[in-house]
């Protein structure tokens, strides 16, 4: 996966504290990209 963000710091810090971070937490419900992974292998080898 390739995540891109904006170059500022602010902004940054803003993608990966409020969408990042909780995407890639597979705690993280009702639903998240770590979660999906699994899926995704068998549909992308």
């Amino acid at each position: 996966f390739v995540f891109c963000l904006p170059g500022s710091a602010g902004a940054c810090r803003d993608g990966w504290d409020k969408v990042l971070a909780f995407e890639l937490d597979s705690r993280h419900r009702p639903c998240s990209i770590a979660g999906q992974i699994p899926r995704l292998r068998g549909v992308c080898p």
